[in-house]
């Protein structure tokens, strides 16, 4: 599901506010926080159905016009609570497209747009372009920082949006308008406002003994609250919507193997199902792999297409480069050549290191400055540095 920038800023400010709110109201569950459209909403069919009061009264108090009113009314009787959510705005994208680019980053996070792009027009999708998908990568968390703690939040909010779209498609009257007082309070029917009023209650609570009674009222696992509640601090109300868990039947491809059989199906348009398991040294069953023919449509592409794959293509072989040999001086190799060499230390030279440990000896032959060079070349002073005393 693919969302414009406004979308983005206002999911993005949710926590931002109950953050505040908790500072501000000094409790572990605000309700309500600001900038939120949904609490004026449900407290105003509130007072104007449970509590009775005139549409006069209630649109003076909450500043609102008389149709915004009578549509929140409308929405509220024929999707219950989750009907008073804001409407948020979308990018009108081929499902097609925003799947092929989910399918890309799930399995190549660092590959760039352009290749999507590729395949993009080689499905022939109307509309593809590398704005357009960049948009779709940062939509599911495929930014440019590609943070896992991004991809798992826009996961979990694609989750929520489906899960809303689930609900909201059902043909069932979830409030009587004609009865409004008796029919407000509909939990049968609404788990939403279930969970709406639960966390109402819960924002009550100073203290946490007090949180244990309320979950027992409303039939709630102190497990689940939990849950509920990351939910709720992360997405706000959105996080109350329960999820939908898509049922899987049979064994799934992984993303990276679904792929790889679109790479090799459109390089070679006579691939079939049975040569694809034969090309790959698959051990999965031909069903599987047809099911991934028919969910891209590969059958109806006939000509070859020219494109980069890294496992379909994969990188040349290098000869590596033999290690340069290179002899060290025999200044760098005299710490270690007495023990590699098995060599003797003579006798007064290591009586002479010996003398200079307790007693000082003053120089004032020139040549000893002149010959320092050679001594140095032949690895008597690296003797000295060696063998000799501390300095």
């Amino acid at each position: 599901m693919v969302f414009t920038d406004s979308t983005h800023e206002y999911f993005l400010s949710i926590p931002r506010n109950i953050r505040a709110e908790m500072v501000k109201a000094n409790c572990a569950i605000p309700f309500p926080y600001e900038n939120e459209p949904f609490f004026t909403a449900y407290e105003a069919l509130y007072q104007l159905w449970a509590k009775k009061r005139s549409q006069k009264d209630v649109i003076k108090a909450f500043h609102i016009a008389k149709g915004s009113l009578k549509n929140w009314q409308d929405r509220f009787s024929r999707y219950g609570a989750m009907g008073l959510l804001p409407k948020l705005s979308y990018v009108d994208v081929d499902p097609k497209l925003e799947n092929l680019v989910v399918l890309i980053k799930s399995c190549r996070p660092h590959e760039s747009a352009s290749y999507a792009l590729r395949l993009a027009q080689a499905f022939k999708i109307d509309g593809a372009s590398l704005e357009l998908i960049r948009h779709i990568q940062r939509c599911h968390g495929y930014g440019q920082r590609m943070d896992e703690k991004d991809i798992k939040y826009y996961d979990g909010l694609q989750h929520v949006l489906r899960s809303m779209q689930f609900y909201m498609a059902k043909k069932s009257l979830f409030h009587d308008r004609t009865n409004a007082a008796a029919s407000f309070y509909n939990f049968d029917r609404d788990p939403f406002q279930q969970r709406i009023e639960l966390f109402k209650r819960l924002s009550q609570c100073r203290k946490n003994r007090q949180i244990r009674p309320v979950l027992n009222q409303f039939g709630i696992h102190p497990n689940r609250f939990y849950e509920l509640k990351e939910r709720y601090l992360r997405y706000g109300v959105w996080g109350l919507i329960d999820l939908v868990q898509t049922a899987r039947v049979g064994e799934k491809i992984s993303p990276e193997l679904e792929l790889q059989i679109i790479e090799q199906r459109m390089m070679s348009p006579a691939l079939s199902a049975k040569k694809a398991i034969e090309k790959l040294d698959l051990k999965c069953s031909k069903g599987n792999v047809q099911k991934v023919f028919v969910k891209w449509g590969l059958p109806k592409i006939k000509k070859p297409v020219p494109i980069r794959g890294v496992v379909s293509e994969p990188l040349p072989v290098t000869v590596p480069k033999r290690a340069v040999q290179v002899e060290r001086s025999a200044k760098a190799r005299f710490p270690d050549l007495v023990e590699s060499s098995r060599l003797k230390v003579n006798v007064s030279f290591n009586r002479f290191i010996n003398c200079l440990a307790y007693r000082k000896i003053a120089v004032s032959n020139p040549g000893a400055i002149i010959i320092a060079p050679f001594l140095d070349q032949l690895g008597v002073v690296e003797a000295l540095h060696t063998y000799g005393p501390q300095s």
